[in-house]
C-alpha cells in the first residue's frame, strides 16, 4: 500500500504542506517523532528502466473499488477485496479473454482485504483492522490472528503459506494512519508466522519500514518481504543453515515497492504503485519539518504524490532488475499486485487506488 495518487506535481504539494504548516501553527501536538533519512539518489529511468508502453491498454477484467490483490480457486474466478470490506468474485471462471467480468459479494471481512491466497478450499485474507482471517466456501469469516508479541496487528498486508502451512504474513506498520510510517520512517513493520496446528502466532523479524508484500525465494528456505517506506525488498530465511538471517534483496527502488510475486522460471514481479516523489526524500534529511508536518490534517499528507503512473518490474534471483513495464499516461496506475498465471500466461493487475483489475498478456 502506497502513497495516495493525487495528480500534484511534487513542488506544488511541498508549497501547500508548508502552507498548510503556517496555518495550522506550531503550538499543536505533533502526531509524528521522524528519523532523519538521507535517501540515495533513486536509479535513472533509463536502460531497462526506461519509460515505455507496456501496460499501455490492458484489458480491465473487473470494475471495483480498490482491488488489492487477486487469487484465483480451482473454478478459475477471480476474488479480490474492494474499499468496503468485501471480498468479491467473479460469477464464471476468467478466461484469458475475459473483460469487465460480472461479479458477486463472496464475503464481509470487517476489515480492509488487501493480500490473499488459497488455502486448499479456504480463502486466506490480510485484512487491515481485522489481521489474518480464513473464509470457508459458504464466505465465513473466521480470525486467525489479530495480536502478536503483545501488540494488535494493525495492518495485515500480505501472506505466503509454506509447505509445512505456517502461515508468513506482514504487519506494516503499528501506526493507525498508514501515511505516518512513510513520513516518520519509525520502521515499526513486522514479519510473523501464524502456525495452524497450535493456533499461535510468531513474530519472525521486527524493524521492517513498512512491511508490505512477501513471497518465497526460489531456494526454498527465505522469503522476500517488501520495504515500501525503504525503497527495498528484504531477504529472510525462515529454514536451513541461515535461518533466521536477514540481507538486503533489492535496495533503492525507482519506487514504492508493493506485493511481490514469484514466477515459475525463478524470477519475481514486484509491484510499483507510485514513483518515488523528490518532495518526500528532501524532507527525510529534515526531520523537524516532517515533526510540523504532523500537526496537519492526515488528509494533506495524503496528498504528496507525483502524477499516477503504472510500473511493474521483473527482478531475477539475485534482486537485480531485468524487465519494466510501464504504463506513463497513468490509465493503469497504482499497481499493487502483479499475479502471474501461467496457464493464461498473463499477470494479473491489482490496483488499491484504481478502480479495476487488468490483465498484461506475457505472450
Amino acid at each position: 500500500m502506497p502513497l495516495g495518487t493525487a495528480k500534484r506535481h511534487p513542488v506544488a504539494t511541498g508549497l501547500a504542506l508548508l502552507g498548510g504548516i503556517a496555518t495550522a501553527g506550531w503550538v499543536a501536538e505533533s502526531r509524528l517523532d521522524p528519523a532523519e533519512w538521507y535517501p540515495p539518489e533513486p536509479p535513472a529511468m533509463e536502460g531497462l528502466l526506461a519509460s515505455g508502453d507496456e501496460l499501455v491498454g490492458a484489458d480491465t477484467v473487473l470494475s471495483c473499488d480498490g482491488p488489492e490483490d487477486v487469487a484465483f480457486d480451482a473454478e478459475d474466478r477471480l476474488y479480490t477485496g474492494t474499499g468496503d470490506g468485501r471480498v468479491i468474485r467473479t460469477v464464471d471462471p476468467v478466461t484469458p479473454d475475459t473483460t469487465d467480468a460480472d461479479i458477486e459479494t463472496f464475503a464481509l471481512t470487517r476489515g480492509r482485504p488487501l493480500g490473499m491466497t488459497f488455502a486448499g478450499e479456504d480463502l486466506l485474507v490480510c485484512a487491515e483492522d481485522a489481521g489474518l482471517i480464513s473464509v470457508d466456501p459458504d464466505g465465513e469469516v473466521t480470525t486467525l490472528s489479530d495480536s502478536a508479541g503483545g501488540r494488535e496487528i494493525a495492518f495485515a498486508d500480505d501472506l505466503y503459506i509454506a509447505d509445512d502451512g505456517t502461515v508468513y504474513f506482514t504487519d506494516a506498520t503499528e501506526h493507525v494512519i498508514f501515511q505516518d510510517e512513510l513520513f516518520e520512517l519509525a520502521d515499526t513493520g513486522r514479519l510473523l508466522a501464524y502456525h495452524p496446528d497450535s493456533g499461535e502466532t510468531t513474530v519472525e523479524l521486527t524493524g521492517l519500514g513498512f512491511a508490505n508484500g512477501i513471497c518465497p525465494h526460489a531456494d526454498g528456505e527465505s522469503v522476500l518481504v517488501t520495504e515500501t517506506s525503504r525503497y527495498r525488498v528484504t531477504r529472510y530465511w525462515i529454514d536451513g543453515d541461515s535461518e533466521g538471517d536477514e540481507r538486503p534483496f533489492a535496495e533503492n527502488l525507482v519506487g514504492y515497492p508493493d506485493n511481490i510475486e514469484a514466477a515459475s522460471d525463478g524470477t519475481y514481479w514486484l509491484a510499483i504503485p507510485a514513483l518515488r516523489d523528490d518532495f518526500l526524500d528532501g524532507l527525510h534529511e529534515h526531520p523537524w519539518v516532517k515533526r510540523q508536518l504532523g500537526k496537519l490534517p492526515t488528509a494533506v499528507l495524503e496528498q504528496v504524490s507525483g502524477d499516477p503512473y503504472g510500473l511493474v518490474l521483473r527482478l531475477d534471483e539475485t534482486g537485480t532488475v531485468v524487465e519494466s513495464l510501464h504504463d506513463p499516461e497513468g490509465d493503469v496506475y497504482g499497481v499493487t499486485s502483479a499475479t502471474p498465471k501461467p496457464d493464461h500466461d498473463a499477470l494479473y493487475l491489482g490496483s488499491l487506488f484504481g478502480e479495476s483489475v487488468t490483465r498484461y498478456s506475457l505472450e
